[in-house]
């Protein structure tokens, strides 16, 4: 039948094409934003521009924290695709209208929007793994974030030759063009393995469902995924500016793409290292040495020297980071029901977006009093918090997965 029909590899394929292209689209525009602020709209004060950029990014994380639970339960009753379908051609819509905001004010209206109605990582996540089987969601996982990481580096470095030579504006609307391809390759290429629940199934289920969210496990993972949102966002939007600092005004342009391309390329081993360390070995295992990579990188990142060091850094910071969020999510699937993990997955998304908007509060108040190293040295404390925090979160994961498997 027409379940039998759903190939798991050929959907890997073409989602992992179409995030590519979502993530060259984002990669495009999203790291010029200072720049775009001091050059487009004359915000030249370093201080401010960081308030500004820190407001900014707040606004987007806010919208799409609030976007992500409401569209990761729609997913759960009216399909994952059509989720990754909405966040794609609405992403090809509005980002370019970044590129013509007149002032400010505009800037962060158009910004808002585009957040809610965009975003494809979780939706991407959410589909692959519901229609492949779950000895493979760590191999699916893993390679998945090598189209993102992958897309990144791809989008940093044309981003910054377009900006560069070419202007904002081109490098925006080349942002929506790619996103509206990644769109189409979804549309026309992945299926669905989906039976939309019925009411009553869901009416019934509706007074366990409190006691079965909130375990122990759960609730440490989820953990995780705020304190992970605060490390991994707090010092993305001022790479710009820290190479500003580092090397001077020559060149900022393109050497923020060669910043942020370097990350992706870290990013990318660390999903296919991580993907199979995951399917090899017990996750568990790998959680705790990663973080201690990730801070140590990130310490050396924030007192980078020269912009040689910061672009060798700013691999080694994402090498050992890109493999935190699919462990995370991996912990996450293997102690929740198959039927619910767009829930669960938009959760943790959201969290992990929680965690954004705490980090861009806090770093609009580090960059306006202090300086940007600082908001760079903040994400490694953040990120060396988790290490004590991991322990109870493994240990219960364990308990509860045993029991979950336990259960018929």
């Amino acid at each position: 039948m027409a379940d039998l029909e759903i190939n798991w590899r050929k959907n890997l394929v073409f989602v992992w094409a179409s995030q590519f292209l979502a993530m060259a689209g984002f990669g495009c525009c999203m790291p010029f934003i200072p720049m775009l602020l001091r050059d487009n709209l004359g915000v030249a004060d370093e201080n401010v521009r960081g308030l500004y950029v820190a407001i900014y990014q707040f606004c987007g994380m806010l919208s799409l924290c609030i976007g992500t639970a409401v569209w990761g339960m729609l997913a759960d009753r009216f399909g994952r695709k059509i989720m990754l379908l909405r966040a794609g051609y609405c992403a090809a819509f509005f980002y370019p209208l970044l590129a013509f905001a007149p002032n400010y004010i505009t800037l962060l209206s158009i910004r808002f929007v585009t957040s809610f109605f965009s975003g494809t990582v979780n939706p991407a996540q959410t589909l692959l793994v519901s229609n492949t089987p779950s000895d493979k969601h760590g191999f699916v996982l893993g390679t998945l974030s090598t189209s993102l990481w992958s897309g990144n580096m791809t989008g940093y470095l044309l981003g910054g030759v377009i900006a560069e030579y070419y202007g904002y504006t081109a490098a925006f609307l080349c942002c929506g063009g790619m996103y509206l391809v990644s769109s189409l390759l979804v549309h026309c290429f992945v299926r669905e393995r989906f039976v939309r629940p019925e009411k009553g199934t869901v009416k019934k289920k509706e007074k366990f469902k409190w006691k079965e969210w909130a375990t122990p496990g759960v609730i440490c993972v989820f953990a995780l995924f705020l304190i992970m949102g605060i490390s991994r966002r707090i010092d993305q939007p001022f790479i710009a500016m820290l190479v500003e600092t580092v090397n001077g005004l020559d060149k900022a342009k393109l050497f923020t793409g060669i910043v942020n391309a370097g990350a992706a390329v870290g990013g990318v081993v660390s999903g296919i290292l991580i993907g199979w360390l995951c399917d090899k070995y017990s996750v568990y295992r790998l959680l705790v040495p990663v973080l201690f990579c990730s801070v140590a990188a990130m310490t050396v990142h924030a007192f980078s020297p020269n912009i040689w060091t910061m672009i060798i850094s700013r691999f080694f910071v994402y090498f050992a980071a890109g493999g935190i969020q699919p462990i995370l999510q991996i912990m996450i699937s293997r102690i929740t029901a198959p039927e619910l993990r767009g829930s669960y997955f938009g959760l943790t998304a959201s969290i992990n977006q929680i965690g954004g908007l705490i980090c861009f509060a806090l770093s609009g108040v580090v960059a306006y009093f202090l300086n940007v190293r600082w908001i760079f040295l903040t994400a490694a404390i953040f990120c060396a918090l988790m290490i004590p925090m991991a322990i109870p979160a493994i240990r219960n994961c364990r308990r509860e997965e045993v029991k979950f498997q336990k259960e018929p």
